[in-house]
């Protein structure tokens, strides 16, 4: 039975991993019994069989593209295709696992694109779904894209929505120590608040911003 969107969920997603930090996160989710979804990178060699360590958590893995790369990723369409298509070999290789979910770097709403190719992402948008992907923005972040933020302003952008379907924007790459410090309080938040937590499937909402470029 497909569940209403009545529910309260919370949708945790971790991108530009995996990293040094992938274990720290992995450890809390499982301290919480919760699942959550990682949009992989091939950035960093060292930490590729965190790979396999989200699926056997349980976790959702997407893709995020192969190099995180502006200049690169989004040249052209084919360049973009490209890049992914060796992400998703990547993750199938490591985990046995083929997966559809994706998010763009910068999301769907970005405009350093524009410096690249201009309209591209009015393109990609529609291409990735023709060629059976779905891809996810979110509607709240803790902000930790943005250098020296304060944990404690991390933790008021993370529990600021108000919505009933959140899916909040975070990363697991290198360098980003307080968003592990951080994690427990944001989980505990919305544990009061009665939701629920879920990795992405089939049942998962969209969440797409405003298409700029």
């Amino acid at each position: 039975v497909k569940k209403s969107v009545s529910q309260k969920v919370v949708y945790l997603t971790f991108d530009d991993g995996p990293s040094r930090y992938t274990s720290s996160v992995l450890n809390i989710l499982k301290k919480y019994n919760i699942k959550a979804t990682f949009f992989v990178t091939g950035i960093n060699k060292k930490y590729y069989s965190r790979m396999k360590d989200i699926v056997n958590g349980g976790h959702t893995i997407a893709l995020h593209t192969y190099s995180h790369d502006y200049g690169k990723v989004y040249q052209s369409v084919d360049a973009y295709f490209n890049d992914l298509e060796k992400i998703s070999n990547l993750v199938e290789k490591q985990t046995g696992k083929k997966t559809k979910y994706i998010r763009f770097p910068g999301g769907s709403s970005n405009t350093v694109s524009r410096k690249y190719s201009p309209k591209i992402m009015s393109k990609l948008v529609g291409m990735v779904e023709k060629k059976g992907y779905r891809y996810f923005d979110w509607n709240c972040e803790n902000g930790d894209g943005y250098s020296r933020m304060a944990t404690s302003e991390m933790i008021r952008r993370a529990t600021s929505s108000k919505q009933k379907q959140v899916m909040i924007l975070m990363h697991d790459a290198n360098g980003k120590q307080a968003t592990v410090d951080t994690l427990s309080t944001i989980i505990e938040y919305y544990k009061n608040k009665g939701y629920e937590f879920k990795g992405i499937d089939e049942d998962t909402p969209d969440f797409h911003q405003n298409v700029n470029n």
